[in-house]
């Protein structure tokens, strides 16, 4: 497979079943993304319709032609459990379409299914592991806006308006899993922050329009909103999310 050929990556890393990380990026823009590199499993995803390859382009560029034509699938036993890691990549499609409905005629990638205790150190570990993480990395402000539309209603003006949630049904669990959101963020191998995720974007409620703000420093994390039609007015203000509040397990 060619790399101008590439239509779409799948990025997915699995450990016991679990879910910690999938993500979708098609060349046409389409985005869908769960997960932040832990468990327990997210439930929180989005899906948006950019109009530009930005998020793809970016990704691509990275992966070595080499690669596209030599397939790697590795298995090993696992008795202790295992860690899985996919990056697939589709592309040629012969019905027209190029996003969710596209029928791929091409495809190759990488799998690695590892025991929690595997002894397995080829290279192509470190291709698999920062790549992934490189995507993540990415699209890390548009998936917190995903989980900020979860938990609060608040639109970002940063996302487009085609843009598709899926969430748990009640609130108790949409709270536990954005409090396993931002840990999952705070404890990242990469040090990544939420800290600047409320610059240059406003965000958008029953027809109000607000600034939000966010504080978070090495224990704790929380975003409040300023009603910009009433500065005086704070819309919901958020207690602190604890660093290390819930228990839960990471693969970064």
């Amino acid at each position: 497979m060619k790399k101008e050929e590439v239509e779409l990556i799948i990025f997915k890393v699995t450990a016991d079943g679990q879910e910690a990380f999938n993500m979708k990026i098609y060349k046409n823009g389409t985005t869908c993304r769960h997960g932040v590199g832990g468990l327990p499993q997210l439930g929180i995803s989005g899906m948006s319709f950019f109009n530009n390859s930005n998020f793809f382009d970016q990704l691509i560029s990275k992966v070595p032609e080499q690669l596209l034509e030599n397939p790697m699938n590795y298995e090993e036993e696992t008795p202790n459990g295992y860690l899985e890691y996919v990056i697939a990549f589709y592309g040629v499609s012969n019905n027209g379409d190029t996003g969710e409905r596209a029928n791929w005629t091409k495809s190759t990638g990488i799998r690695a299914k590892l025991d929690h205790q595997s002894n397995f150190r080829d290279p192509i570990m470190g291709f698999l592991d920062g790549l992934t993480l490189d995507a993540a990395e990415l699209t890390n402000e548009w998936y917190f806006d995903i989980v900020i539309l979860a938990k609060y209603k608040m639109q970002s003006s940063t996302i487009p308006k085609e843009t598709i949630l899926a969430q748990p049904k009640t609130d108790e669990e949409i709270h536990n899993n954005y409090e396993n959101y931002v840990n999952m963020m705070m404890t990242s191998a990469r040090n990544w922050t939420m800290s600047n995720f409320d610059k240059n974007k406003t965000y958008e409620r029953d027809g109000k329009t607000y600034t939000a703000i966010i504080q978070e420093d090495e224990q704790s994390f929380s975003i409040n909103f300023i009603d910009l039609g009433n500065s005086t007015t704070e819309y919901n203000a958020t207690n602190p999310t604890d660093k290390d509040k819930k228990s839960w397990w990471k693969v970064w």
